[in-house]
């Protein structure tokens, strides 16, 4: 085949892709969602009577010419998110995603039947493979986290809890291949959702002291609101918003707010690092510092053991070649991800995270979320790649009874109050005279 034969192949291609998506647009828009659900399975699943031939046509000529089975599942993700956009703002039809999502859940069950035409045997072996893709995976994650869940339960998977961790959303929720519309709404729910626990959290703790009258608030220089406690009061127990035991939530966000050193808190060692750095001539130097300013947070005798050791050979094959240039924002980014690489997972392909559990084992899961905030403390940036470490976790595990994880859903627990008590909007510090 020459160049212009391939060329027009695929444009061609491309042109019936937007047939399929013109029509379901159009469809969305017109029809009812139970409509546009039964269509949905007769022109992808049954691959039979679909009442309009040239969108058949059109659908046939995309299995029998695309590449592969990535190339039609993004096609076919597309065309999935064409509905979902749709019915996620409309509270009447949100509940038709978990039905389709069912009816792709009921297809990759079926066993592999060959069709009547090249195009139907195709089509079915593509959409298994779907099946199998991380894109259904997503599809299924976006159907448990839009279904209210009434209760935690011990005995539920992970996966129906990630609606409390705003932080994931973005990691298990989208990708870059999704529609602007799917990414926004998105990080809409993002921070909704983000700002309500900090909400929860502020009335809870308040709640302990409060008297008939709320709590005064007021603007801090650097925009974030102190909220003004009464010396004294009734003990109110307002509702827990976390999973955690009321003194375990109590004495963790002290742990991220309070005195952890003789320097302060953490954002105090933080400023403290920084300060001391800035006369640090060389990347090895800082390396050098890096890692003093970590094992502090280290029980001794588990350094000693055998993490300290761990620790400094990361450091030691961390860009050698660059030990003698002058540090720069592009060695601190790179530095703190190969950090978390070590500390909480490599990656989607290796999840490997023995380092990890092993720092949960011997200083817990407090101290463990800990030593990553004092990193992210020192190079904000790096926030969202380690979020992306705890949704490898959070994936790896998701189809997992809660019960059987209790030390994972302890630590996304604990990531969220670091986060809220060191980047939120409001300021917690009261919590060290409770």
């Amino acid at each position: 085949m020459n160049a212009c034969t391939h060329q027009y192949k695929t444009i061609n291609i491309e042109a019936h892709k937007q047939t399929i998506y013109d029509h379901l647009l159009q469809c969305v828009r017109t029809e009812s969602a139970n409509e546009v659900l039964k269509r949905f399975h007769t022109l992808f699943i049954a691959g039979r009577n679909y009442p309009e031939p040239t969108v058949k046509a059109a659908l046939n000529q995309i299995v029998v010419s695309i590449k592969g089975k990535e190339d039609f599942a993004l096609f076919f993700n597309r065309c999935c998110y064409i509905l979902i956009n749709s019915w996620q703002n409309q509270p009447d039809c949100r509940g038709m995603i978990p039905e389709l999502v069912a009816v792709l859940s009921r297809m990759s069950a079926a066993p592999a039947t060959l069709g009547q035409t090249r195009s139907k045997t195709r089509l079915r072996t593509l959409m298994q493979q779907f099946a199998q893709s991380s894109y259904y995976g997503r599809l299924r994650r976006f159907a448990e986290f839009i279904t209210p869940q009434a209760t935690t339960s011990s005995r539920k998977p992970l996966g129906t809890i990630l609606r409390r961790y705003p932080y994931l959303y973005q990691h298990c929720l989208v990708t870059k291949e999704d529609s602007q519309e799917h990414q926004s709404s998105i990080r809409q729910v993002q921070q909704q959702a983000q700002e309500q626990f900090e909400l929860d959290l502020s009335q809870y703790l308040t709640g302990i002291f409060r008297r008939p009258t709320p709590p005064s608030e007021i603007i801090q220089p650097t925009g974030r609101t102190q909220l003004i406690l009464p010396d004294s009061g009734p003990l109110i127990h307002s509702k827990n918003p976390t999973l955690l035991g009321d003194n375990e939530l109590c004495n963790t966000l002290k742990h991220y707010v309070g005195r952890v050193d003789p320097r302060g808190s953490y954002q105090d060692g933080a400023k403290h690092f920084i300060l001391r750095n800035q006369s640090t001539k060389s990347y090895l130097g800082f390396k050098k510092n890096l890692y003093d300013y970590l094992v502090e947070s280290v029980d001794t005798k588990f350094g000693r053991c055998r993490f300290n050791q761990m620790l400094q050979k990361q450091f030691d094959a961390l860009l050698p070649e660059c030990n003698e240039r002058p540090m720069n924002d592009f060695l601190l980014t790179r530095t703190c991800n190969q950090l978390f690489n070590f500390l909480v997972v490599e990656s989607r392909q290796r999840p490997n995270h023995i380092v990890f559990m092993d720092l949960i084992n011997n200083l817990g899961s407090t101290v463990t979320v800990g030593l990553l905030l004092k990193v992210v403390l020192l190079c904000k940036k790096v926030k969202p790649y380690l979020e992306n470490r705890f949704s490898l976790l959070f994936k790896h595990y998701e189809s997992q009874q809660q019960g059987t994880v209790k030390w994972l859903v302890a630590c996304l627990e604990k990531l969220n109050l670091a986060w809220s008590s060191n980047f939120g909007r409001f300021d917690f510090s009261f919590v060290t005279a409770l």
